[in-house]
């Protein structure tokens, strides 16, 4: 056998880690290769002299590169391989990443989600039932029942680029609240006093904040920003003759901080809670937390109670102060208390001030 190029073993190298990573096997010991291995591989296929250190040396730069690499008593595996035949080609890892990030996207439908994953199906031929089983998670996500938001989308992409208003009906939370089969139901249903109501807005940035689209537009009526949730708009039509109105009031402002300050992010430990909410609210509590709820009867028709899971955080406490009495946090009961501080903190800052306040 000829000498081998030596200069040529890393590249060597990774291929052997590529092609091993391919394997077929279903053993997942199979597709690591150990160090010996690798020197049997560079000494007798390509007619390298190779050592230990230097294949230790070897996986230090193609990790330090970029590789992604599993290191384990068993040898090394190549997570992330490129592949020679189609390098535009998805790698199934991230149609799984992909198909994971739809289903838990709430703005798009569940409808749509099903469909998109079986396109994205189409472009593997390895393993492909494993991105339809996927299909299993969506069913407890809360999901818009809007199939042509990625329509509006596009729309709204459009009208910015373009320099254009948009036209759309605005959809309200509607929701019936049936006590006897203790559900939620007809959620996002066209509320009649909003039906017809047509807006017409300039459009200037879409922003996807806590799992929804939502767009800024400017509105000429109050001359002020307003913000608009996409998949609770309809029928979006850009006004191809009609350009935006808004853009030095735009220019003056810097959308990314507005951005930041007009949504909420919401972070901190998992707690399951129970709450009692006024009827009126239900729509409000569907949209937040889903349909498939526990749900109680309380003492007072007017309200009902359920249970949900919530991350403990400041946020939370805004957004549940914002409902004054309406909704009730009542357990558990260490988190009540803690809410409670959060309130008489606000309200000791205020008074605490109140005879030094002068206008």
């Amino acid at each position: 056998m000829p000498k081998g190029d030596n200069r040529l073993k890393i590249l060597y190298v990774l291929d052997e880690l590529r092609l091993n990573s391919q394997s077929k096997s279903e053993l997942q010991d199979d597709r690591f290769l150990s160090a010996s291995a690798l020197i049997d591989i560079l000494n007798d296929k390509y007619g390298l002299n190779a050592d230990r250190k230097s294949v230790y040396n070897y996986i230090e730069s193609l990790i330090k590169y970029g590789y992604q690499i599993e290191k384990s008593r068993r040898g090394y595996y190549l997570i992330e391989h490129h592949q020679p035949e189609d390098e535009n080609g998805f790698e199934l890892a991230e149609l799984k990443m992909i198909v994971d990030a739809l289903t838990a996207s709430r703005f798009i439908s569940a409808a749509k989600t099903k469909r998109i994953i079986r396109k994205l199906q189409a472009l593997t031929d390895e393993n492909g039932d494993s991105l339809a089983n996927r299909l299993i998670y969506y069913e407890q996500a809360v999901k818009s029942d809007n199939s042509s938001v990625i329509y509006n989308i596009d729309a709204i992409h459009t009208a910015i680029i373009n320099d254009r208003k948009i036209t759309f009906k605005y959809r309200k939370t509607v929701v019936d609240f049936d006590l006897s089969m203790g559900q939620l139901v007809s959620v996002n249903k066209t509320g009649d006093d909003n039906k017809d109501k047509i807006y017409s807005q300039s459009p200037y940035a879409l922003v996807w904040k806590n799992e929804y689209y939502y767009v800024i537009c400017y509105d000429a009526k109050t001359q002020a920003p307003r913000t608009f949730r996409v998949d609770r708009m309809k029928d979006v039509t850009v006004e191809e003759h009609t350009p935006r109105e808004g853009s030095r009031f735009f220019e003056e402002i810097n959308i990314t901080e507005y951005a930041n300050t007009a949504f909420s992010m919401y972070g901190g430990e998992t707690v399951n809670i129970l709450l009692r909410v006024k009827m009126s609210l239900a729509g409000v509590i569907a949209d937040r937390f889903g349909r498939n709820i526990a749900i109680y009867h309380d003492e007072n028709s007017q309200y009902f109670r359920c249970s949900v899971n919530v991350q403990k955080s400041p946020q939370f406490y805004s957004w549940l102060s914002g409902f004054g009495s309406d909704i009730e946090l009542l357990y558990p009961r260490g988190l009540r208390e803690d809410y409670m501080r959060y309130l008489d903190d606000i309200l000791q800052s205020y008074r605490s001030h109140e005879d030094s306040f002068t206008i």
